[in-house]
């Protein structure tokens, strides 16, 4: 049956005593078309006309009850108006609110998020729900969805090397630090730890594409064995050609730097040991640094090595902090 939006003004002026014969007859008419049988295989949810009459028909009866004491059976063809029309409006209600239900999508559930986080010294490993596979390293955060659905977006704090599955149809995105890359299926890493204000992205294989917000019209696209770095503070960017493989040994507990900063450097080494730096001359912070070194490798060793090639000197105050000069 359809909507009938012109029904109510017709109830009112028949409850008033103001309905013409003709008016009347739509009435009783609209009434009986409730009274329809269940369509047969019907799986939408919308109420039979029985059932509407059923509810009208019960309110009516209670109230004859209550105030009669005796119970009347209804047919749609001999009910008591004055009585049955103020309880239509049930009627409209319930048909009112299945076509709203009809109409408006229903509200989608929200997404819950997980996170992981890392502590100095520590890496962790997880494999996503779409069977996406990521390291995290030391002193890093990352926010996921408990359940991918067409949206897979993840957000980083700090360091952390994908291994994404490919799926054209969604792509794989990770926000970090005002930037997002975007990848369709390829393995990378990101470094994008609050000190220092660097945002790097090194691609093994694949390719990606790195912008800022969500203007994507100006992104650079890496492939494999490029890394690009961004200096947030200056505003500059550079890509360059690197051993990919090689700078993500830190998902083995390794360190490998390619013509890194010394800030880099520093950060790296105070989040694998736990250690603070300080760099006390500002022309060392970007001073090329390139080594690497194994997982067995202590920080002793390697500030000697440090020392040697590079010049530099570590003093260790009684605070704890390390003076690099």
């Amino acid at each position: 049956m359809q909507e009938d939006h012109t029904i109510q003004p017709l109830i009112d002026r028949y409850l008033a005593g103001h309905a013409t014969p003709e008016e009347e007859q739509r009435v009783n008419e609209w009434f009986d078309q409730w009274h329809t049988p269940p369509r047969e295989g019907a799986t939408d949810g919308r109420p039979s006309g029985d059932d509407i009459f059923a509810a009208v028909q019960a309110r009516v009866q209670a109230y004859e009850a209550e105030n009669t004491g005796r119970v009347v059976a209804m047919k749609p063809t001999r009910v008591r108006w004055r009585l049955a029309a103020s309880v239509i409006s049930v009627a409209m209600m319930v048909a009112g609110g299945w076509w709203y239900r009809s109409k408006v999508p229903a509200r989608k559930p929200a997404v819950k998020f997980l996170d992981l986080y890392t502590q100095a010294g520590q890496l962790s490993k997880i494999t996503l729900t779409d069977s996406s596979v990521i390291w995290l390293n030391a002193s890093s955060h990352l926010r996921y969805p408990e359940q991918f659905s067409t949206n897979r977006t993840v957000y980083l704090e700090g360091e952390a090397y994908f291994d994404v599955r490919q799926d054209p149809q969604h792509p794989f995105v990770i926000e970090s630090n005002g930037y997002r890359t975007r990848v369709l299926g390829t393995t990378f890493s990101i470094r994008s730890y609050t000190a220092p204000n660097t945002y790097k992205v090194t691609v093994s294989s694949g390719k990606v594409a790195v912008y800022q917000g969500i203007d994507s019209s100006h992104a650079v696209l890496l492939t494999a064995n490029q890394e690009l770095r961004i200096n947030i503070d200056k505003g500059t960017q550079q890509v360059r050609n690197v051993r990919a493989q090689s700078l993500m040994l830190w998902k083995e507990g390794g360190l490998c730097f390619e013509k890194d900063y010394l800030a880099e450097v520093v950060v790296s080494l105070q989040h694998r040991y736990g250690k603070t730096f300080r760099i006390t001359a500002a022309p060392l912070q970007n001073m090329e640094i390139s080594g690497t070194f194994d997982p067995h490798q202590s920080l002793e060793d390697i500030l000697k090595i440090l020392s040697k090639v590079y010049g530099l000197h570590f003093k260790a105050t009684p605070n704890g902090i390390i003076n690099i000069s």
